[in-house]
């Protein structure tokens, strides 16, 4: 295949994306940079952290809580954009809130790893099962799993149990998890569009003060 025609499979795979994820696009309310707390980039959130003077554990859950409270909303409508940039603007899933926060523990210099579990089970929530993406951090030979999908997780306590193989988020494993992802959204958003009834709600979602 020529560079020409790759280039044009490429814009055309590119355009039939966008055009599955128009429903969704259109009921995402403008977004912008968020701050909080004087954190608006990642960036931002380093030097935040190294300012507390914590360290070891502490200091990941520094990190956690910060990620967890600049992700107000929980949503899957900005699946375009990448960990670093759903933090800005303070949305996204999954992927996106705990990559971010790998992105600052690694910067902390702290030994993290990204996981995935096709299935997993909410304890407080039994009937809600899906498809998740957490970190496992190493510290001291002591290796605990990481999530920034509650506040009140910690690391070594997370709000759910896998029920299916923890596999590790190589980028390939990631990037083809989100394109599922975005399949499986954008159905639900088409089909939800063309029978004239409401998304599902699961799809956009104020984290505070609520928890999801």
């Amino acid at each position: 295949m020529t560079p020409t025609k790759q280039a044009a499979g490429v814009l055309m795979m590119a355009a039939g994306i966008g055009l599955l994820m128009v429903p969704g696009a259109r009921r995402l309310p403008k977004y912008h940079p968020t701050t909080v707390n004087g954190v608006k980039t990642n960036r931002d959130a380093v030097i935040r952290c190294r300012q507390t003077g914590l360290a070891g554990w502490a200091l990941v859950a520094y990190a956690q809580q910060l990620v967890y409270r600049k992700f107000a909303v929980y949503t899957t409508l900005n699946l375009w954009d990448p960990p670093n940039h759903a933090f800005v603007v303070g949305m996204g899933y999954c992927t996106q809130y705990n990559l971010a926060l790998k992105h600052i523990l690694d910067q902390l210099g702290f030994s993290t790893q990204a996981v995935f579990s096709l299935k997993v089970q909410v304890v407080d929530n039994p009937e809600w099962i899906m498809g998740h993406t957490w970190l496992r951090v190493t510290l001291d030979g002591e290796t605990r799993d990481v999530c920034a999908g509650r506040l009140d997780n910690f690391p070594g306590k997370v709000h759910f149990v896998p029920l299916s193989g923890v596999l590790p988020g190589h980028p390939l494993t990631l990037f083809l998890t989100h394109l599922g992802m975005i399949l499986f959204v954008c159905i639900q958003e088409w089909q939800a569009l063309l029978a004239r009834r409401p998304s599902p709600d699961w799809t956009y979602k104020p984290r505070l003060p609520e928890q999801f």
